[in-house]
């Protein structure tokens, strides 16, 4: 009689057992679900403290008429396995924000109310939970991205055959402004942070070695197509022994200048690009992440200066001490958006 449930079947003993109040009962229902997750009637038995015939019973009750009083105090399902199956795919469909337009929803279309705390078992019963959607850039290309992973682990096999780096980058552009984060703050209180007009921000080129987590970048006054080759020349002068220094990073137009392609003619950099609106498969981007827990989540600057002095003692000192959350952080382990 082991996994004798269908899904729906275990989903709604687990509802009954959660709203059951009799304890008899109760008992009933875990026979079932702990007979179902495999469990023996004699280690059953021992769990619930009660006799292994009592046990057997309850099974054969069970397996013979699916009977365990689930009807009693009204705790038999509202919706049946057809309704649930129609309202998870239509949630699956649409994402609601609260859990009243749920109720709304199957009001109006099953014609058969629901109340908030049974609805809020039966979503918790169905594998749905409360969180934010994930964000996809819009017209990214899951094709597209699979052919660069496959792409990126044939280079990543040849580079480390010849000794090669093989570099993420990217520009990003840090401002002096606080940038609020979660964090453990007294019940029922406010945690109140100053915030100043300041809107100055510091342009940065860099470049991380996966391999190595050895990060390389530099200011500018504004980021465009100099300012590429200069970068550029700085990450050769950084291996200065490579055979080829291979970049990846994204199209942006200071990427694909004139002067850069120029410079590239002659360079022992090999820059490979990739996908549009892929920031997914450009690990740097959670480097930047790190960053800003560690300089801009939380903190007021008063000073320019001393913002920009916290920003590069995180580059020049911090992520040396914290190299082993840097490795299991930013990593290469990609994972493709698809926007349907």
């Amino acid at each position: 009689m082991y996994k004798v449930l269908t899904h729906f079947e275990r989903a709604t003993l687990l509802v009954c057992h959660k709203k059951e109040r009799d304890g008899r009962i109760k008992d009933r229902l875990k026979a079932v679900l702990l007979y179902d997750d495999g469990w023996t009637p004699p280690r059953i038995a021992s769990a619930l403290f009660i006799d292994e015939n009592t046990v057997r019973d309850h099974l054969k009750l069970y397996q013979e008429d699916k009977d365990l009083t689930l009807h009693h105090q009204g705790s038999k399902p509202l919706l049946n396995e057809e309704d649930s199956r129609s309202l998870s795919e239509h949630l699956e469909a649409q994402t609601y924000l609260k859990i009243k337009d749920i109720q709304a929803y199957v009001q109006d279309t099953f014609h058969k109310p629901m109340g908030i705390s049974t609805l809020y078992d039966w979503l918790k019963s169905h594998g749905f939970s409360y969180k934010k959607p994930t964000l996809v850039p819009k017209g990214a290309d899951p094709l597209c991205q699979r052919a660069f992973i496959e792409f990126y682990e044939k280079l990543m096999n040849e580079a480390s055959l010849d000794g090669d780096p093989v570099l993420f980058g990217d520009s990003v552009h840090p401002s002096q402004q606080v940038r609020p984060a979660y964090g453990w703050i007294k019940r029922g209180k406010d945690k109140p942070i100053e915030t100043t007009g300041a809107r100055k921000r510091v342009n940065l080129m860099g470049a991380l070695n996966l391999e190595t987590m050895q990060f390389g970048y530099q200011e500018f006054e504004t980021i465009n197509g100099q300012s590429a080759v200069a970068f550029l020349k700085k990450m050769e002068g950084m291996y200065p022994h490579a055979r080829k220094i291979h970049l990846i990073w994204d199209r942006a137009g200071y990427h694909t200048a004139q002067e850069v392609a120029e410079f590239l003619k002659t360079s022992r950099i090999k820059v490979h690009y990739l996908p549009p609106r892929s920031p997914n498969l450009n690990p740097i981007e959670r480097l930047w992440k790190i960053m800003h827990e560690y300089v801009s989540y939380n903190r007021v600057y008063d000073k320019f200066g001393l913002f920009k002095e916290s920003l590069f003692h995180f580059f020049d000192h911090t992520m040396t001490t914290i190299k082993d959350t840097l490795i299991s952080r930013i990593t290469d382990n990609f994972h493709i958006l698809n926007p349907t």
